[in-house]
């Protein structure tokens, strides 16, 4: 109910009024000697506040007419509310238009004196997120329980409390009423009112039940009717371009189809499914199914939906998160020479120190009045560090000690090379690899996006980035082509599984994916907005997600071989590639680069000498 802002400025000042105020300025204080105690009952009131008025923070009490008990209570009420710090307000026009929102914030109470005024009470103006406590102090004998079954129908789904007053025992029994489905009718009924609780003379409450979720969680294996979408893993259908909206399924597989069986389990009800078409590349379209959940022709929907349908239905809360993330083609780097020069980058100080040692003999050798030669000493030096010929005679202890380190030098150098080469033969490093999704758009890669559904984030950047993308017409043809191309795509987690799996070659994935999301989507299911079940069903969810059974089940949907092959393909990708585990050998034919470079440098030497001898027979003839 909507009401005018002038009623909120009306509840404002009733509540200011009202707390804390002298009772006998609100309502007329009887102390007859006879009248009934309400002591204990007040009391329970005030224990069933500690639980129910942690988000309610006031007490709105109905006055109904002045008669002599209510009266009392009232002020019984209001003395013992005031006694421990708990607002309250008084209430006299009922519950209607003007004070509807004061009663959706408080714990509303009222008080009847006879079993059969509550049947004249108008129930029907009761909301369902009101709290509502009926007091009953009958102390004429008559069975109000049975009061309560005669009124069961307007007051079963709400929460709606009574407390009884049992003269007989001095305790306070508490009831409700809870509607049920008939199993013959499969039709809501309401059971006879419950004993859920009860409070003693002291005023303490044997348990903290005092307004009990209501809905029927044993549908008595009535039909529980589903709406399944199409969306891998989700839902499977076979044959679903065959079908239209409605038509009834029977072969189903699917993560959400395993969890509503654990549901229907729950609530005891027969499953019974139904096709409903949605375009799964893009879910914001193809909405006619969300009629059928609006009319009644279905209790709920399921297929890997999200929340995106506003407040037309309700949900059943998040159950399983997905990331949707750049993959990219990523493959090991061929060996090469330039990737050889790559990994011999430190080589230099090598040959920084074998230029210093160059410069420091021939200054040691002139110190000492030798005669020496700067391309002699660079010959000689190059030469032992690479392990060709010796150094020059050293004549003084300085030339010794320097020539002492120098091969020091060189069999780190005979060494570093060595192992380079060991690593670059035997070691292949991972592939390149993206982080951020920054990285991913500034690497130059051709992006293959489906152009109907590219654009599902705002982000500028991305959007930029977006409009360069390659066309194609499938989620799957988008992976294709990026392995084809050795370009980049977006990707649902459960379907980069599959393809990491599938287009593994020698147990390496031949596809990766960023480390940072581009957007987490929440998958939640849809209940139909009246249906009873719709608390439970949201509990029951919650528990599901929290106990982590909703993120067993999506795995197996997958398939646990298949997310393990991924997992294990993945790792090795991005760890270093051993070619031998233990006792490496290198093979000639790994070596054919030397060879080739021998043989080159023999043809040279050929040519030399053949030109050498055909000069030096010129050279006789002119003679």
């Amino acid at each position: 109910m909507k009401k005018k802002m002038k009623y909120y400025y009306l509840y404002i000042l009733i509540i200011s009024g009202v707390v804390n105020a002298d009772t006998d300025l609100i309502l007329p204080k009887y102390n007859e000697k006879g009248t009934v105690n309400f002591n204990s009952i007040t009391d329970c009131i005030i224990s069933i506040t500690e639980t129910e008025l942690y988000f309610r923070p006031t007490v709105a009490i109905l006055d109904q007419g002045g008669n002599t008990t209510e009266n009392i209570f009232n002020n019984e009420l209001i003395d013992k509310l005031t006694k421990y710090n708990i607002p309250q307000v008084i209430i006299q026009d009922g519950i209607n238009e003007n004070n509807y929102d004061l009663h959706l914030i408080c714990l509303t109470i009222a008080f009847f004196d006879s079993c059969a005024d509550i049947k004249d009470f108008d129930f029907k103006s009761i909301d369902k997120e009101m709290r509502f406590l009926v007091i009953i102090s009958d102390d004429s004998g008559n069975n109000c329980v049975d009061t309560l079954e005669e009124i069961g129908d307007s007051v079963s789904k709400f929460a709606i409390t009574f407390i009884i007053q049992d003269f007989v025992t001095g305790e306070n029994n508490i009831y409700t009423i809870f509607p049920k489905i008939d199993e013959n009718t499969c039709k809501e009924i309401v059971e006879k009112p419950s004993h859920i609780n009860t409070c003693f003379n002291n005023g303490t409450v044997q348990n903290e039940d005092i307004f009990p979720i209501k809905n029927p969680n044993n549908l008595n294996r009535c039909p529980f009717r589903i709406g399944m979408a199409t969306l891998f893993p989700f839902s499977e259908i076979p044959n679903k371009e065959s079908l239209k909206n409605y038509d009834n399924v029977t072969e189903i597989k699917g993560f959400d189809y395993e969890i509503l069986k654990v549901i229907a389990e729950y609530f005891n009800a027969t499953l019974e499914t139904h096709y409903i078409y949605r375009k799964e590349e893009n879910p914001y379209k193809d909405l006619e199914f969300t009629d059928f959940i609006k009319n009644g022709s279905l209790d709920a929907c399921a297929g890997g939906l999200y929340r995106i349908y506003g407040d037309m239905v309700e949900y059943s809360g998040i159950y399983v998160r997905q990331g949707v993330f750049w993959v990219y083609y990523a493959e090991r780097a061929e060996r090469s020479w330039q990737n050889l020069v790559s990994k011999l980058d430190d080589v230099y100080f090598f040959i920084i120190f074998y230029i210093t040692y160059s410069i420091v003999w021939c200054l040691i050798s002139s110190f000492d009045g030798q005669a020496v030669s700067l391309i002699t000493t660079l010959i000689h030096g190059w030469g032992a560090l690479v392990g060709a010929t010796s150094l020059q005679e050293p004549r003084t202890r300085k030339q010794k000690f320097l020539n002492l380190l120098y091969l020091i030098m060189s069999v780190y150098s005979s060494v570093y090379v060595s192992i380079q080469f060991y690593s670059f033969l035997t070691v292949r490093g991972p592939p390149q690899m993206f982080k951020t999704n920054t990285a991913v758009m500034e690497s130059g890669r051709t992006a293959y996006l489906k152009n109907s559904s590219k654009y599902f984030i705002t982000d500028e950047r991305y959007t930029k980035y977006a409009d360069r993308s390659a066309d194609c017409v499938s989620f799957y043809n988008c992976a294709e082509k990026t392995l084809m191309y050795n370009g980049l795509t977006l990707l649902l987690q459960a379907n980069f599984y599959i393809f990491q799996a599938t287009s593994a070659v020698n147990d390496e994935a031949r596809v990766l994916r960023a480390t940072e999301n581009m957007l987490t989507v929440y998958n939640e299911m849809l209940i139909r907005k009246d249906s009873p079940l719709v608390a439970k069903f949201q509990k029951v969810m919650k528990r599901l997600f929290e106990a982590g059974i909703t993120g067993r089940l999506f795995t197996e949907a997958i398939g646990i071989s298949v997310v393990a092959k991924a997992e294990s393909a993945n790792s090795n990708m991005i760890t270093s590639s051993y070619s031998c585990q233990a006792g490496c050998s290198i093979t000639l034919m790994q070596f054919a680069g030397i060879f080739y470079a021998w043989i080159f440098g023999c043809a040279i030497s050929c040519l030399v000498f053949v030109i050498e001898i055909f000069l030096r027979r010129v050279k006789v003839k002119e003679l």
